[in-house]
C-alpha cells in the first residue's frame, strides 16, 4: 500500500510541475522585452562598450529586441554575437520573467599598444589576443614601435601565444613585448616611468622613460628582471647624487652591469 502511495505522490508532483511549467511558459510568450540591462563584470577602469553600443549592435545584426516577445529572443545567438566583438572576452545573456534582458560581459584587458613598420596600430591584451585600437577611449599604456614586422588581420581572432604562431619569428617579438609590458604594468614604479619600447633592427629593446632624457638599452629579453633590478638601483641611488639628465644612455646588456654614457 505504501508503495502505491509513493508512486501516486510522485505522479502528483510531476503533474504539478508540468502544469506550473506550462503556465509559466505560456505567460513568457505574452511577456515583452521592456528593458535591456548591461553589467560589466570586470574591474577595468575603461569601458570599451556600454549599453547603447550593445543595443545598436543587436539592432543592426539581429533586429530590435525591445518590445519583442521574450520567448522569441534567441539567447545563444545573442551571446555569440556579443562575445565575437574584439574588446569582449565573454558574454552571458539571460532573461527575467519581468521582461528584462540581462547581459553580463567581461572586457579584454590591453597591456601594450603596438605600432608596426607599416604604421598599423593595435593592442595586445593580457592573454596575447590582438585588438584593434579603440576610437572611443585613449588608454595610457606603454607604446612599442620600431622594427615590428607582424601584420595581423584584425578582422579575425589572432593570439600570438597560439600554436599557429609558435614558430613565427615576428610573433616572437610580440610575445617578448607582451612579457615586458606585463612586468612593467605590474610594478608601480616602472608603470609610471616607462612610456615607450623601441625594437631595434637587431630585435633588441630600448626603453624610453618618462622622466629623464636617457635611452635605456635593455638588449635581449634574457634576464630582464635582473636588468630591471639593476636599473632601479641606479635610479634610486646613483641618480640621487648625479641627476637624471647627465647621461644619454644606460646600458643593461651585460650581466650584472650598468654602463652609463654621459651626454
Amino acid at each position: 500500500m505504501k508503495k502505491y502511495l509513493n508512486i501516486a505522490f510522485w505522479i502528483l508532483v510531476a503533474a504539478y510541475f508540468f502544469v506550473v511549467f506550462g503556465f509559466v511558459n505560456g505567460k513568457q510568450k505574452e511577456v515583452l522585452c521592456t528593458s535591456v540591462k548591461v553589467v560589466i563584470k570586470d574591474t577595468l577602469k575603461h569601458h570599451f562598450v556600454n549599453k547603447d553600443d550593445l543595443i545598436q549592435l543587436i539592432d543592426n545584426k539581429i533586429g530590435g529586441v525591445l518590445g519583442s516577445p521574450m520567448a522569441e529572443v534567441n539567447v545563444a545567438k545573442l551571446e555569440n554575437l556579443i562575445a565575437d566583438q574584439p574588446y569582449i572576452k565573454s558574454a552571458e545573456v539571460f532573461k527575467s520573467i519581468n521582461g528584462y534582458l540581462n547581459i553580463e560581459i567581461k572586457q579584454r584587458n590591453p597591456i601594450i599598444r603596438i605600432i608596426n613598420e607599416n604604421n598599423l596600430g593595435f593592442y595586445i591584451d593580457n592573454e596575447g589576443e590582438l585588438l584593434p585600437l579603440s576610437r572611443k577611449i585613449s588608454l595610457r599604456l606603454p607604446v612599442a614601435n620600431g622594427h615590428i614586422s607582424f601584420y595581423p588581420d584584425l578582422s579575425t581572432s589572432v593570439n600570438i601565444f597560439s600554436d599557429e604562431y609558435k614558430e613565427d619569428a615576428n610573433a616572437k617579438v610580440l610575445r617578448e613585448l607582451s612579457t615586458l609590458a606585463t612586468f612593467i604594468n605590474k610594478d608601480v614604479f616602472w608603470k609610471a616611468q616607462i612610456e615607450q619600447i623601441y625594437v631595434t633592427k637587431d630585435l633588441e629593446f630600448e626603453l624610453v622613460p618618462l622622466v629623464g632624457a636617457q635611452i635605456i638599452l635593455l638588449g635581449s629579453i634574457d634576464n630582464y628582471k635582473e636588468k630591471f633590478r639593476n636599473l632601479e638601483a641606479t635610479y634610486k641611488k646613483g641618480f640621487l647624487y648625479k641627476g637624471w639628465n647627465k647621461y644619454k644612455t644606460i646600458n643593461l646588456k651585460y650581466h650584472n652591469q650598468v654602463i652609463c654614457e654621459k651626454n
